[in-house]
């Protein structure tokens, strides 16, 4: 099938050719871009743009999209709950339909939100679900509550021995049911299995979300075996979405790997990449610092040890994978380039990433442009986690978080992403406002001088994702040779005020030439 489309604004992305008016596509693939005067076929199917403005589809490059399916009707959804009243309210609401024994589970709370200025705690839990197991997870997803029914159902106690690279919390000595990085899997391996239909449906449930928003390609950044089962049913035209799913190499608190999967590489699907953790996230202050957080809160934990971590990158890449390896604070960060280091001199460059890269020293910058690692950072975070950060870190610390200008004085290869559903609000045009204005949700600001501009941001959310996945070659532009992912929208951004960049609304979203979403 070919089509041409005429009388358009488009914003291609290509340096070479930054404006058009008229594309044509065969096949999925774009053909030739240029000006609707250029064109003069028959035998194609005409689509008048009628002079709206047309952008490359965004590309998420950390999104957890089978969890944001979930919260849609599998768990509570605590995002932006302003109270801990609330949380056992809503607890309390969904014993009522539920027997006795079975699992609440719920995400997304935020002590900085909350009235009370504090997480939860089992005693908090306890009176309104007497008979039921709770698991509350906080929106970082690294650390979780449960209640004492559920400490009771996992067999938690004090003479528990909590996995490496995690803690449980106590109160007066004793343990409050606050759970932190590994230690979560003292409570995940007994909630019930999530089947595969269960997945799937989840899985296309946030695919519906990411079309109307734009978004036609994304990486999923820590896939399980029983979730890669269901992306692997789910996956190709039907989904509308192209997919780089990262295999997790270890689950949360265990010490067996995972099998890795086989290599795949097509336009639908990808999988290339292994994840692992090396600290926790940075709104709950378990990333891995070398100077202590404010309020004398610790440095944070490194998950896993040198010598592990270095096996675990070596087996991926004999493998043929590269790895992205979760690192926000600069301790942890250090770690990985280091062992990227010395895994580099044993096997040969490859595209490795690192995914977040929060807290970078002016040496972890040197050393990862060195190393050409692909740094994999969240604008969106200083909006909607802001204030948590302005809480925990020092002056020096705020002034290089998330430092998006320094990775381009660098020549840092990176991409934009939202990590969704740590955040709630995975609206593209909002991401790209946080990169470029870097202000909290209360109008502070977090080190203005990494600012980006608009052009930059879109750069990284396009182009700059398709190298994260190593689909440059056919992705992240309106340029002849390149598949036809795109976006029309209600106005060009490039006209509009930064404070109404989240009011751009997609219009259609098209994969491959076809219309996936209708506004």
């Amino acid at each position: 099938m070919t089509s041409l489309f005429f009388n358009g604004d488009i914003l291609t992305g290509n340096e070479k050719q930054p404006f058009a008016s008229a594309f044509l596509v065969e096949d999925g693939v774009i053909k030739a871009v240029g000006h609707s005067e250029d064109f003069n076929l028959s035998g194609v199917t005409k689509v008048d743009l009628q002079g709206k403005t047309v952008l490359p589809a965004f590309n998420d490059a950390h999104i957890h999209l089978w969890k944001i399916g979930q919260l849609d009707s599998f768990i509570i959804d605590l995002r932006g709950v302003d109270s801990i009243e609330t949380i056992r309210k809503k607890i309390k609401d969904e014993t009522l339909s539920k027997p006795h024994g079975t699992w609440i589970v719920g995400r997304g709370f935020n002590e900085a939100v909350l009235k009370e200025k504090r997480m939860p705690q089992a005693s908090d839990l306890d009176d309104v679900a007497p008979n039921h197991p709770v698991y509350l997870i906080r929106t970082c997803a690294h650390i979780a509550v449960t209640n004492n029914a559920g400490l009771d159902v996992c067999g938690i106690t004090e003479e528990t021995v909590v996995p490496e690279g995690g803690a449980v919390g106590r109160s007066d000595g004793k343990i409050n049911g606050r759970l932190f990085e590994n230690a979560l899997a003292l409570v995940t391996r007994h909630l019930p299995e999530i089947t595969t239909e269960d997945y799937q449906s989840m899985i296309r449930s946030g695919a519906e979300k990411m079309l109307k928003a734009g978004i036609t390609s994304l990486t999923d950044p820590a896939v399980h075996p029983e979730l890669m089962e269901a992306y692997q049913r789910t996956a190709g035209p039907s989904l509308g979405l192209r997919l780089n799913l990262m295999p997790m190499m270890m689950p949360d608190g265990g010490d067996k790997t995972y099998p890795l999967p086989q290599v795949e590489k097509n336009f639908w699907k990808r999988i290339t990449t292994a994840k692992l953790f090396a600290d926790g996230g940075l709104s709950g202050a378990t990333a891995a610092i070398s100077r202590e957080y404010k309020g004398s809160r610790g440095h944070g934990i490194l998950r896993i040890s040198d010598d592990r971590l270095h096996e675990l990158v070596r087996i991926a890449r004999a493998a043929g994978f590269s790895t992205g390896i979760h690192a926000i604070g600069d301790r942890a960060i250090s770690q990985v380039l280091d062992i990227y280091d010395q895994t580099t001199k044993e096997f040969g460059p490859c595209r490795n990433r690192i995914e977040h890269f929060g807290l970078p020293t002016e040496k972890n910058l040197e050393d990862a442009a060195r190393l050409q690692v692909v740094a994999v950072p969240q604008a969106i975070f200083l909006n909607e986690l802001g204030e948590n950060f302005i809480d925990a870190l020092d002056d020096a610390y705020l002034e290089k978080c998330y430092p998006l200008q320094s990775l381009l004085q660098k020549n840092i290869q990176w991409a934009m992403s939202t990590d969704a559903p740590v955040v709630k609000d995975f609206n593209p045009w909002k991401n790209i406002q946080t990169a470029i204005t870097r202000k909290t949700t209360g109008g502070q600001s977090i080190a203005p001088q990494e600012a980006i501009s608009m052009n930059q941001a879109l750069a990284a959310y396009t182009a700059g994702s398709a190298f994260a996945e190593g689909t440059e070659s056919f992705k992240g532009n309106i340029s002849e040779g390149k598949l036809a992912d795109f976006i029309i929208t209600d106005r060009n951004p490039s006209e509009t005020p930064v404070e109404e960049l989240p009011e751009i609304n997609v219009l259609s979203t098209f994969t491959g030439g076809i219309e996936v979403y209708k506004k």
